[in-house]
C-alpha cells in the first residue's frame, strides 16, 4: 500500500488521482492518507501547516473529491483505491469525516490524535451506529486499525488514561487493529511482545516507510517536510530537520519480521501481524495483492525473499 503524507490539498488530490490507476492495475494493493484531519497538537513529522479542521466547507470539499479520485472505473466490492484514512477523531467535524468515509468503503483510522480516552471510546461508539455498505456495497464492514499505537498520540498515564487503553480494549474484543512500527525505535521491543500477548490476532506491523527507510544517511522529504537520517536507516530513525521527532520507520517491513522473530515472538504470532492481519484493511478480493513468500532460515534468523505468494516461513500451518 501506499501512504500519501499531509500535502496541501490541490497536491494531494492530485496525488491520489496519479496513484488511483496503480491501484487499478495491480500495481498498488490500495492508498492510505495519513491526514489531512489531524491534530494541530500532534502533527509529528506531518505538515502542520496543511492540517485542516474537518469541519470547514473546504474540507468537506476536499474529502469528496478525495472519495471522487479514488474511485476506479468500474463498479464492485474494490472500487474505492484508498482504503484509509488517518484523523483525529476528537475533532470538530470528525463525525462527518467518519460517515462519509464509511459510505466510501474507506476506514477511518485514528492517529496523530490528542484524544482523551472517553473522546477516543466516543469514536468507536459513534462508528458502530453508523450504516455503512462495506466494502464497495458488499455489506461486509472493514477492519478499522490504529495508526501506529503510542506514536503521534498522548501517552498512558494513571491519571489521564488517554486512547491506549481505550484502543487495547476495543482491540482484545475483535473491535479494532492496532499498528505497531517494529524497528526497536519507534516502540519499546518489550511493548510490543506485550500489544502482541494482549491482542494477538489485531497486530499490524507496518513499515511506515518513507524514503529515508533503510536508505544511506542524508537529506530527504516526507510531503513538504524536510528530514534526514544520520546513519544506518535500521539503526536510527529518519528525523524532522533540526527536531528530535520521528519521521517514518526505520526498517522495511522484511527487517520489521527479522526483529520480531529476534525478540522471540514466535512464528505463528509473528507471521499474521506482517501478512494477514494488515491485509484486512484491503477488500477481500484485493488481499492476495503484493504478498512476497519469504523463506525463513529458524537456525541463523535469516529471510531472503522468494516468489509472488503468501507469507508463511516454510513448515509453518497457514493461518
Amino acid at each position: 500500500m501506499a501512504s500519501l503524507p499531509t500535502l496541501p490539498a490541490l497536491d494531494l488530490l492530485a496525488a491520489v488521482r496519479r496513484l488511483a490507476p496503480l491501484v487499478c492495475e495491480g500495481t498498488l494493493a490500495g492508498l492510505h492518507l495519513e491526514g489531512p484531519f489531524l491534530s494541530p497538537h500532534r502533527c509529528g513529522a506531518q505538515s502542520a501547516e496543511d492540517v485542516l479542521e474537518p469541519g470547514s466547507d473546504r474540507s468537506r470539499r476536499l474529502l469528496e473529491s478525495l472519495v471522487q479520485a479514488g474511485r476506479r472505473n468500474h463498479a464492485g466490492p474494490d472500487a474505492q483505491a484508498i482504503v484509509a484514512m488517518t484523523y483525529a477523531p476528537e475533532l470538530d467535524g470528525a463525525e462527518w469525516v467518519e460517515r462519509t468515509l464509511f459510505a466510501a468503503g474507506i476506514l477511518p483510522s485514528p492517529g496523530h490524535t490528542d484524544a482523551t480516552e472517553a473522546e477516543f471510546t466516543t469514536a468507536l461508539q459513534r462508528w458502530a451506529e453508523m450504516p455503512t455498505p462495506g466494502f464497495g456495497g458488499t455489506g461486509q464492514r472493514g477492519h478499522p486499525a490504529v495508526t501506529h499505537l503510542f506514536n503521534a498520540m498522548p501517552g498512558f498515564h494513571h491519571r489521564a488514561p488517554g486512547p491506549v487503553p481505550a484502543a487495547l480494549r476495543a482491540a482484545a474484543r475483535g473491535d479494532l487493529r492496532l499498528e505497531l512500527v517494529a524497528d526497536g525505535l519507534h516502540v519499546d521491543p518489550g511493548v510490543v511482545l506485550d500489544v502482541l500477548r494482549l491482542a494477538p490476532g489485531a497486530v499490524c506491523v507496518v513499515s511506515d516507510a518513507s524514503a529515508a527507510t533503510e536508505a544511506p544517511a542524508g537529506a530527504h522529504t516526507l510531503g513538504a517536510v524536510a528530514i534526514q537520517t544520520t546513519g544506518n536507516g535500521s539503526a536510527t530513525a529518519p528525523r524532522v530537520v533540526g527536531q528530535t521527532t520521528m519521521a517514518s520507520g526505520a526498517v522495511a517491513l522484511d527487517g520489521a519480521l527479522r526483529h520480531l522473530l529476534a525478540w522471540g515472538v514466535p512464528p505463528e504470532l509473528a507471521v499474521p501481524a506482517v501478512s494477514t492481519t494488515p491485509a484486512l484493511t484491503l477488500p477481500p478480493a484485493r488481499r492476495a495483492s503484493g504478498w512476497v513468500e519469504w523463506e525463513w532460515d529458524a537456525e541463523t534468523g535469516t529471510i531472503a525473499p522468494g516468489p509472488p505468494a503468501v507469507v508463511v516461513p516454510p513448515g509453518t500451518p497457514g493461518p
